[in-house]
């Protein structure tokens, strides 16, 4: 039997190596075996070859070897690709499209899975700026494209949980994970610790980093004279490239810091561990970060970290723990932070020995490939897929909003793929607007979903029974109590008990209600109730029997959803 396809798409390979790189590299070194890789992306050098078979994979790059081929890239995927025999047909349904980082590689998947909407898309979230340049950076480019990027995958994974929250506040409502990247124990080990403790009067402080502002070098450079204050042979290594080098070299030059700062420019990748293991310290005060795999590199190489508290690093640091906490933008606060852990043998040797044994339980490149393999088969093993229409959705709170989660966590477990389209998304708007802007966003989400699976009769269930009608998807509708009875009682001056209610006549707006929830509910293919008595009122609205199934609700659990809820789909 054939493996399954997986097309990686990045917006850089090797030559052009960083942290995104590495990721699909060594995830799909180690999936070899479990699945077919095929690399996309940008050629940018003339002297790279068009195609290559790679140990991981074959990688094909496109376009005319210079570096406007990263902007081309996700048109040249659709007119140039069929060259080299990628081709999607409609029943080859054993391939995987995985975009990688927040950049022209997942524009280019993107573009693929609109022309073939039925094949998975996974989206891995990397990001290393911060939130201001995703909402307006480019003229509001990148937001516009986070948007489309989260609103088409079916699946997401981000580095860091700062970036799989930010995920869910640009309204992503899907299958989520946290998927760090790792670390090559191997590579990245103690190799001169004996060396590194003989030192008496020379420290190294260590930074392995892109020279641009968001790192915050510059705060580094202005700490090391403090630092140099106190310890005369402190010593900084900058290792990395970048717009804001010839900055940084005035810096230090005006700072007198002389041969004490010294910006060592681009290493090889395989190199850098031998700087890493003669350091004493490792320091990045980043002004943004996604994760900052540099500080878990550090780690595995015995060198305790110095970080500041914003975007990724958090996962990483534990203040006092695994790592020192810095203000952001404070040399001050950072200089004393270096001096502690250079005074402090024992504090060192805690921090990497407890952050050693953090990388080997959360960032081993294993455990992380094995991940992978798991979402990439519960993605391709999918049989069925529902667009859940919900009133609400965590982190908002309610019946609906912790049903659908469980529905999310779960149903991709026993082969049914899971949208969810909030009408809690558009309620800042006013009456009839939110309505229609929620039955557009279904009928949109719906495309790519067999069932739309209402989680109300009224407000949600109205506008994804037409949304459904529109696109030609069945429509499935669950019901927990009569609407109509419930705002009757709450708005309307209404006193009767439901099972007389049932009978009677009220006025206008109590019986628009429940014209709609009957109208709804008499439509739909399934409707799922509670309970017993729930279905007989559901019989009173003019349902047929066979049509409503009783599931009842259950507490949340590690077995989560019943056999009896995935199967009725």
């Amino acid at each position: 039997m054939a493996k399954p396809k997986v097309y990686a798409f990045s917006t850089a390979y090797h030559a052009f190596v960083g942290g995104a790189e590495i990721a699909i590299e060594e995830v799909s070194r180690r999936l070899k075996d479990r699945f077919d890789f095929t690399i996309v992306t940008a050629r940018m050098r003339r002297d790279i070859p068009k195609r290559e078979l790679r140990p991981e994979g074959t990688v094909i790059r496109l376009g005319f070897g210079t570096r406007f081929d990263k902007w081309l890239l996700p048109v040249l995927v659709l007119f140039r690709i069929s060259d080299f025999g990628f081709r999607i047909s409609a029943k080859q349904k054993n391939v995987l499209l995985w975009g990688m980082d927040l950049s022209q590689g997942s524009l280019a998947a993107l573009a693929f899975k609109f022309f073939h909407p039925r094949t998975p898309l996974v989206f891995t979230f990397q990001y290393g700026e911060n939130e201001e340049r995703i909402r307006r950076g480019r003229g509001g480019f990148i937001r516009r494209a986070l948007c489309a990027i989260l609103f088409h995958a079916d699946a997401v994974t981000a580095i860091s949980s700062y970036l799989l929250a930010l995920s869910g506040e640009y309204r992503y409502r899907g299958i989520a994970r946290l998927i760090p990247n790792g670390v090559d124990g191997e590579k990245f080990k103690i190799q001169n610790s004996k060396v590194r403790s003989s030192r008496k009067n020379q420290k190294i402080v260590i930074t392995t980093s892109r020279l641009v502002k968001k790192n915050g070098i510059d705060v580094l450079i202005r700490a090391m004279k403090e630092v140099k204050k106190s310890i005369s042979g402190a010593e900084c290594w900058i290792l990395g490239d970048g717009p804001e080098r010839g900055a940084l070299e005035k810096l230090s030059l005006s700072l007198g810091l002389g041969e004490s700062v010294q910006l060592l420019g681009s290493i090889p990748h395989e190199e850098v561990p031998n700087y890493l293991c003669k350091a004493d310290v490792f320091v990045r005060p980043s002004r943004s970060e996604g994760m900052g795999n540099s500080f878990v590199e550090s780690l595995s190489c015995g060198v305790p970290i110095i970080g500041t508290p914003v975007g990724g690093i958090p996962d990483i640091i534990e203040d006092g723990v695994t790592g020192l906490f810095a203000r952001p933008e404070d040399p001050g606060d950072l200089a004393q932070k270096i001096l502690r852990l250079l005074r402090d043998r024992k504090l060192q040797n805690r921090i990497a020995v407890r952050g050693q044994d953090m990388v080997r339980d959360r960032f081993s490149w294993d455990r992380i490939a094995d991940i992978y393999s798991d979402l990439f088969r519960e993605l391709l093993a999918a049989k069925k897929r529902i667009l859940v229409a919900t009133g609400a959705f965590p982190p908002d709170i309610g019946g609906p909003a912790t049903y659908t989660k469980t529905l999310l966590e779960h149903l991709p477990r026993r082969g049914i793929m899971v949208r969810v389209s909030s009408f809690g998304d558009y309620r800042r708007y006013k009456k009839g607007i939110r309505h229609f802007l929620f039955f557009l966003d279904v009928a949109f989400r719906g495309r790519f979903a067999d069932v739309v699976f209402a989680q109300d009769p009224v407000s949600v269930g109205l506008p994804a029974f037409f949304a459904a009608w529109c696109i030609r998807r069945e429509f499935a509708l669950k019901v927990v109590g009569d609407y109509a009875w419930e705002q009757g009682i709450q708005r309307f001056g209404v006193t009767d008990l439901l099972n007389s209610f049932l009978g009677k006549r009220y006025g206008v707006r109590v019986e628009i209600l429940r014209k709609i929830e009957t109208f709804v509910a008499r439509r739909a293919r399934l409707v799922i109730v509670p309970s017993a008595y729930l279905r007989s009122v559901i019989l009173w609205w003019g349902v047929r029997k066979e049509k409503v199934v009783v599931i009842e609700n259950a507490a949340e659990s590690s077995k989560g959803i019943s056999r009896e809820s995935a199967r009725v789909f």
